[in-house]
């Protein structure tokens, strides 16, 4: 009995790894849209997530009050990190001799959202911009909250994600243009 019993339980485990759903990494895309110019230095500093973020699945806002997460469609890393990789690809590298500001801040969307009308893809980002040169303390310089937002004809997690870029993309472009007037 207890060898029947030893085939039952092996093949059980075997079934349950066979049956084990494929995860999909994703990543924002990380090369220059080529539409973000600044006249100065923009360095992008560590930025913070919602808790609801902190998750490494890709959130989707069904409702005003419900939110899911793609099941097998995961961040590569923390939302955090490729919101600050994706502004850093955007804002280019560090020209000498240019003023440097450093952004931080909070992302607060980085999400799709179901709509009656359809699905988009949404991005907002609390921003905080300080003069690398200053102390901590003192007052930022800008502190702004910048969102941007595309339609998914199709809505997926590679769909979303793709628009997600050109939203990040698009918020760069943005904080770089008013930093340039500080």
């Amino acid at each position: 009995m207890s060898f029947r019993r030893s085939i039952v339980a092996v093949l059980s485990v075997c079934c349950a790894c066979a049956s084990a759903p494929k995860i999909n990494y994703y990543s924002l895309g990380m090369e220059s849209s080529g539409e973000t110019n600044t006249t100065v230095n923009l360095k992008v500093e560590r930025l913070q997530t919602t808790k609801a973020l902190g998750r490494s699945q890709i959130m989707i806002r069904a409702s005003a009050t419900r939110i899911e997460y793609y099941a097998v469609d995961q961040w590569a890393e923390g939302v955090g990190e490729l919101v600050q990789q994706k502004l850093a690809a955007e804002f280019g590298t560090v020209v000498e001799g240019q003023r440097t500001l450093k952004v931080s801040g909070l992302v607060l969307a980085c999400e799709q959202v179901d709509l009656p009308e359809g699905s988009e893809a949404r991005v907002k980002l609390d921003v905080v911009i300080r003069d690398a040169a200053e102390a901590r303390y003192l007052p930022p310089l800008l502190e702004k909250t910048y969102e941007a937002s595309r339609n998914v004809a199709r809505p997926s997690a590679g769909t979303v994600v793709d628009a997600l870029s050109r939203c990040v993309a698009q918020i760069a472009s943005e904080i770089a243009a008013d930093a340039s007037t500080l």
